[in-house]
């Protein structure tokens, strides 16, 4: 004979104490006019539609039983994953989907109702995670060292690497996408700062007090170094949402103690893909079918792992950052709607954010009090729709700062005769 796996209760909850949308949507269709048993423990008579608790714990068991099994996983006859118990399960699911101050009680009167005598475990895919490294990897190697081209596949499979390039890096869209809720707006009046160093930084500093939209702008063409997301002689502007960060992001690669930094003001509102805050977190409790490209969603940390990665100068940085470069260019001529530029957290400088704008030309900058020539106005005009520049700099902004390095040094770690075995121990 099978028992039923939810018990039954007389216990009901507000539902206005189900904080997930998705969750109350699925039960309130069952509210109606009650006593919820959190509020009488708290002596509280709040009126409002209440849901029976049996509801609530029928949609929590077909979650847990989505997110979890009761087999777990086995290495050598032993059992590898740590078991959890039915409340344990609840709690998790829980978490966040109901108010904090009902969900100690809730986990309890919920995961009371689900019948399940068997331990629960959380399994790992291993098999996926292992697949979003592997295409990752398997990109890079094939931009860096058989095509940087990105082409249609001509069959109904990717075959060449152009082919499979196209394929991975159209994938990737997704993360522009609206619904994924990473674009953002930085409207008029946003404060940018960036930064240069040079041996003598008081010149620098003249310099840019006389000519900062150039001497703070982007490189010219000529001269344009290539960067994580562009390429050599593809200017982009690179900047920071405070001047410290500005400072140490050039510092970083620069022997120089000294940096010289201005604030451009936005002019007009710029769309760009905020890496910088956490994605949208799906509802456990949603079981619609994955919009497209949306398991993509992924692998958006190892995008920005590696535009985040520090510049080295070395000699290799040409074939190093082919990837990134060419992903950022997909992103902004691929992107639809259009975006302007990238958002991504920095990594010498604590809470620091940075964001790249596809904007290199020297007409998109002025400088406050300067004018400008007819043909920059029609060129913005001509590709914009208006003739105003994209950022403004005014002199009075320019600063010198002092940077500061910290060195920690700590010693290495010796390899014991046990895990060196068999090495020379004269050369370790």
């Amino acid at each position: 004979m099978e028992f039923p796996r939810i018990g039954t209760t007389d216990d009901s909850m507000c539902t206005a104490h189900i904080t997930d949308t998705v969750l109350l949507s699925r039960v309130e269709q069952h509210a109606k006019d009650g006593d919820c048993v959190f509020c009488e423990q708290d002596g509280l008579t709040l009126g409002g539609p209440v849901v029976n608790l049996a509801c609530v714990a029928e949609v929590v068991d077909e979650a847990a039983n989505r997110f979890y099994n009761h087999e777990g996983q086995f290495f050598e006859q032993k059992q590898i994953l740590e078991p959890k118990t039915t409340k344990e399960v609840v709690g998790e699911l829980l978490d966040g989907s109901v108010a904090s101050e009902v969900f100690d009680l809730a986990c309890e009167l919920v995961g009371g109702l689900i019948s399940e005598e068997s331990e629960w475990y959380e399994p790992y895919d291993m098999d996926h995670e292992a697949g979003v490294e592997f295409e990752w990897n398997d990109f890079e190697q094939s931009v860096k060292h058989e095509s940087r081209l990105l082409s249609i596949p001509l069959g109904s499979k990717a075959e060449t690497a152009p082919e499979k390039n196209y394929e991975f890096v159209r994938s990737l869209l997704v993360f522009a996408a609206e619904h994924t809720g990473l674009i953002q707006t930085l409207a008029r009046g946003t404060k940018l700062y960036r930064a240069r160093t040079e041996r003598d930084s008081r010149k620098l500093e003249q310099d840019a007090r006389a000519f900062p939209e150039a001497a703070l702008g982007p490189a010219p063409e000529d001269r344009a170094s290539a960067g994580r997301m562009n390429a050599q002689g593809v200017p982009m502007f690179y900047a920071a949402f405070d001047a410290a960060t500005a400072c140490a992001e050039v510092a970083s690669h620069s022997p120089y103690d000294e940096a010289v930094a201005g604030t451009f003001i936005v002019q007009q509102p710029l769309r760009v893909l905020d890496l910088t805050q956490s994605l949208p977190i799906r509802s456990v409790f949603d079981d619609s079918a994955l919009i497209e490209g949306e398991d993509r969603l992924a692998s958006l940390g190892y995008y920005v792992q590696r535009i985040t990665q520090p510049v080295i100068l070395d000699g290799n940085h040409p074939v190093d950052y082919a990837p990134t470069q060419v992903l950022t260019d997909a992103f902004r001529y691929w992107a639809d709607p259009r975006i302007d530029g990238i958002a991504y957290p920095s990594l010498v400088s604590k809470g620091g954010k940075n964001v790249v704008l596809f904007f290199g030309n020297p007409r998109w900058f002025e400088c406050v009090g300067k004018p400008v020539s007819r043909l920059q106005r029609f060129e913005r005009h001509l590709e914009r729709g208006t003739p105003a520049p994209l950022f403004v700099i005014d002199p009075k902004t320019v600063r010198r700062y002092r940077v500061d390095r910290d060195i920690a040094v700590k010693r290495a770690r010796t390899w014991s005769t046990e895990v060196a075995d068999g090495v020379d121990q004269h050369a370790v």
